[in-house]
Order: structure tokens, then sequence, then C-alpha cells
């Protein structure tokens, strides 16, 4: 038998998909001898792995290296997580761990009919839920409609779990059913099947799942549904209208419950779908659908539903009849603004003054509109009215970019130090240092600054100024002035100091250290050795080895009792 090819895997290539925490742990689990139970059949890696709990891991390979891999672990934080590196290792490094599955193919070829309808049997008598592979499986002439029960029992079996990873991974199985009947062409049967979904997602997704969904596993669903819907429709010429109406209007209730939740994606695609293939005569029952839900809407979600007729009129080529709609219908933000697209200014204005000058964010789109429609002076009079009457909100950063886009440079930078003076911040100083160079207006404007911030002690600010501009020892007088500042600008002091205040820089580390390992978590703890890796070059710099030694000798013996501390210690080579 020839010898089987397998993909090449690199620890270099693991590191590279890890962060630096997971595959340094993973590394551990690898060494600890964590995985187990492994095994591989092809190009997939599966095993467990001994972590608080077991966990499941799997892997598929292609030649590049890695194609993917999944873990039953929380873990969220970007890249593999450590149970997954540990799997990847073992196969890089024992390989021999892994048991080699022969391809299904072969594993059933050998079985008779009724040794194989036997096997099917036992495996549905242990995991009933298996059923409905079985029923999919059945012979079924394309486009005649299946019984839907058992599939809608299967969803609501799975919606009715607390996981939303384990409701995702429930329904998987369903659109995977939906996938199949599509790509053989039973398009009445596979969107039978995402309607089916489609209604159970709606139904069942609430706040309360909204709020487990971190990961919006289960929108995601929800959103590849709607997909498969819409290539249903695609291929359904000859649809019956009930059912297409259906479809529809399942279409319509998702996108309900998605302004319902504020606008989360949960029926990315909806409307599109609904003006893609909705007819004239779909559209004689849906808009009055549409209009009754607008009146019992306010605000953004009144606004999305006009938007939906609005973009239908469009799509029918009557655009009087959409902006009629708008006139009609529209919140007040829209009117407005579809009024100075239509050159009444004064209409426009008088319901922005009336409606949104409360809201900031619509106020400068506002003012932006107007500039759109070449009326700059109405839309510098409109900003300069809402800051006299609403100052706290803060438009002087749209004035300022108003003044410096229109000719009047110097009153922007005026704008833009009282800005700096009511909120003084570093990347505010940067831009309006910018500024003021380019009008060669910064070395006076720099001495006022600098006083101001001395006499309302903002050290932080001013340390983070003297380092960003070079003046290291600047900024270890002010840190040593403040002892507050110590606990948040004591690591960029230390990295300013390091050519010109070795020792005291070495302080700044250790004192950083001995903080970080006071907190007693893992995490802690390589932040720690991460600043005595800088205490010990600056000492070997400094021809200063002996009390690097002393140092560390000192941290060991005192906290022996810390093998967690000990262990990231050795990892940093200390």
């Amino acid at each position: 038998m020839a010898k089987e090819s397998l993909p090449r895997l690199t620890q270099a290539q693991i590191r590279e998909l890890a962060t630096e925490q997971s595959f340094e742990r993973g590394e551990l689990y690898y060494r600890q001898g964590a995985i187990f139970n492994a095994m591989r059949q092809g190009l997939e890696l599966r095993a467990d792995c001994q972590g608080s709990t077991i966990y499941h891991v799997q892997a598929k390979l292609n030649q590049q290296g890695l194609e993917s891999s999944r873990c039953t672990c929380p873990y969220d934080w970007g890249g593999l997580c450590k149970h997954q590196v540990a799997l990847l290792l073992t196969y890089i490094h024992d390989p021999q761990q892994f048991q080699v599955i022969p391809p299904m193919s072969e594993l059933l070829a050998a079985h008779s009919r009724e040794d194989l309808v036997a096997l099917i049997g036992r495996m549905i008598q242990r995991h009933p839920e298996l059923l409905y592979l079985v029923e999919l499986s059945a012979p079924h002439p394309a486009n005649q409609p299946m019984e839907m029960s058992t599939y809608r029992r299967k969803a609501q079996q799975a919606l009715r779990r607390e996981d939303p990873e384990e409701i995702a991974e429930g329904l998987q199985g369903l659109m995977e059913a939906a996938k199949h009947l599509l790509e053989r062409g039973d398009w009445l049967n596979a969107g039978a099947l995402y309607h089916l979904l489609l209604e159970e997602l709606t139904v069942s997704y609430d706040y309360e799942m909204f709020e487990i969904d971190y990961d919006g596993d289960v929108a995601c669903i929800t959103q590849d549904a709607i997909a498969g819907l819409n290539q249903c429709l695609s291929k359904a010429q000859d649809l019956d209208a009930q059912v297409r109406r259906d479809w529809l209007t399942a279409l319509f209730e998702a996108e309900l419950k998605d302004l319902e939740l504020g606008g989360i994606d949960f029926a990315a695609g909806a409307s599109e779908a609904l003006l893609a293939w909705a007819t004239d005569e779909d559209w004689e029952w849906l808009e009055p659908q549409i209009r009754d839900a607008i009146a019992k809407h306010d605000r953004w979600a009144k606004e999305q539903l006009v938007n939906l007729l609005a973009q239908r009129q469009q799509q029918s080529g009557r655009g009087q009849a959409a902006s009629d709609l708008i006139h009609e219908l529209g919140t007040p933000e829209q009117r407005a603004f579809l009024l100075v697209e239509e050159g009444k200014f004064e209409d426009a204005i008088a319901i922005a003054e009336e409606s949104f000058s409360h809201l900031p964010g619509l106020v400068t789109q506002f003012a932006d509109a107007l500039l759109k429609a070449n009326r700059s002076d109405l839309a510098l009079q409109w900003i300069s009215q809402q800051q006299t009457q609403n100052p706290r909100y803060g438009y002087k950063d749209w004035l300022s970019q108003f003044h410096r886009t229109h000719g009047h440079p110097e009153l922007a930078l005026t704008m833009d130090y009282e800005e700096f003076q009511a909120h003084p911040s570093f990347p505010r100083y940067l831009e309006l240092r910018k500024f003021a160079q380019s009008l060669g207006a910064w070395d006076e404007l720099h001495s006022k600054i600098i006083q101001q911030l001395e006499q309302s002690k903002q050290t932080s600010l001013l340390i983070d100024i003297a380092v960003e501009e070079g003046e290291g020892d600047r900024a270890w007088q002010l840190l040593r002035s403040d002892p507050r500042s110590q606990f948040t600008r004591a690591e960029v002091v230390a990295k300013a100091i390091e050519a010109t205040h070795p020792q005291d820089a070495i302080a700044l580390y250790n004192q950083l250290a001995n903080r970080f390992i006071e907190q007693r978590n893992r995490g802690a703890y390589q932040s720690a050795a991460s600043y005595l890796k800088r205490v010990k070059a600056l000492h070997e710099a400094t021809q200063t080895q002996e009390d690097w030694r002393s140092t560390i000798q000192q941290i060991r013996t005192k906290y022996a009792r810390l093998p967690a501390l000990q262990d990231e210690l050795n990892r940093a080579g200390l």
C-alpha cells in the first residue's frame, strides 16, 4: 500500500494562529499529555482534551496547513484556543498517538444491507434526534411537498436549549438538510425548511436570547435561513400563491422582530429579499401590513419601514410617489432631509428646530445636508444657533472644520484651542499642534497650553506630552511630583528614561512588577515577568548583573509558594 501523503504543519504556523498566551498554555497542555482519544480520518483530526473539564477538539488540514478547527470550550479572544494548540502540537510531535480511521465509505463497504439497517437503528435508538436525517434521505420526488412536522419539532427542541452555541449546533443540521435539498434542485422543500426555521427563530428570539447570544451564533442561523429562502424565491416561478405569501410573510415578520430588537441585523437581507421577489400582487397585501406597522412604531423603526415602502416606489419608477409617501408617513427627520433635497430650506429648518434640535448627531447631519445643497450660509447659521442654544452638545468641532474649509483658519484655530481648554486630552493636543504648526502659530500657543495644564495640575497629560516630545527628564520630574500618576504613567516614563536614567527606570519596572504580582493571577504574573525582563536587560546594559541576581532571588524566595508565578518566570528565562 502506498504511503499516505499528509500535509506538513509546523509549530511556527500554529504560533502565528494563536495568541502568545494561548500558545504557551496549549504547549503546556501538550507536554502534560492532556490530549487523549486522538484519531485521524483522512485530513480530519479529532480528540478530547483534559482542561477544567473535558473538551472535544477538531481540526481539518489542507495542503497549506490548517484549514479550520473547532473546540467546545467557550474561548473567544481571537485565534486558536489552548486546546486546539495542544491538539495540533500533538499531531506535529506525536503523530503516532492518532488512531487512523479509514474513510467512512471503506468502513461501511463490508457491511450488508441488513447490517447497515441494524446499525442505523441502534444509532437512532441511542440518539433519537438523528431520525430526521433518515427521513431526509428517504426517496422523495423533487418539488413535491414533504411532511415538515419532524423538522419543526427538531427546531423547537434546539431552541429550548439555554446555550446559544448548542442552539446553533442543533439548528445547523436542519440548515444543512435545507442546503442539501436546494443543491439537488428541490427548491420547494428547501424553501419550506428555510421558512420553517425562520418562523421558529423569529418567534423564539427575544431580548433574553439576544443578551446571551454574545457571538451572534443564533442570529447568524437566521441570516442564513433568509439567504436560503431568498435563493428559493429566485427559483420559484411556479410557486403556489399561498406558499409564496407564507414565505414573504416570514421575511416581513423577521424584519419586524429585528426592528423590535433595535436593529441588530437579526434579519439582515430580509427587506432586500422582499424588494427583489414580491410582485405587484404581493405588494397589494404586503403594503397595508407595512403601513399598519408604521403606525405602531416611531423614530428609527418607523424610518426603516417608510424607507422600505419608498424603495418599492422608486424601484417601480415612481420617484414622486416615493417622495409623497415620505411626506405623508415619514419621521420628522426624513421629511426635513427630503425638503432640503427639494430646495425647500425654510420648511426643512422649521421641522428641524421643532423636532430634533436636541439630537446633536442629527443636528450636524442636517447641517451637512445643507452644505451638500450649496447653502453653506444656512448651515453655518443653523449650527451657530444650536451652539448658542445648546452649548453642552459641543458643536465647535463642526464649526472649526467649517472655518478651515471656508477660508477662516485662524478662527478655526481659536475654536480648537477653546475646545482643548474645555476638554484637554492627548489626541486633541496632537491635532491642535499639527494645525497650529501649519499656520506658524505653534510656539506661542505651546507655551500657553503648558502653562494652563500646569496650573490645572494635569500631570498625566503633561507626562504624555513630555514623552512624546522627547523630554524624558521632564517626564520623570513630573512623575515624581505626583504620586497619583505613578499608577498610570510609570511604564511610559520608564521606557522614556531607560537611556538617561537606567537605575530610575529599573526602580519603576520593579515597582510595576511587584504591583502585578500582588494581583495573584496568571495574566498578572505574565505582565510582571515582562517588566522583569526589562529590569534584567537594563542591569546587563549597565554592568550591574549582580544586582539583578539579587533582585530575582529575592522575588523567587518571597513568592516561593506561588507556582504559577515561578512558572511564568521560568518561561521568561528569568
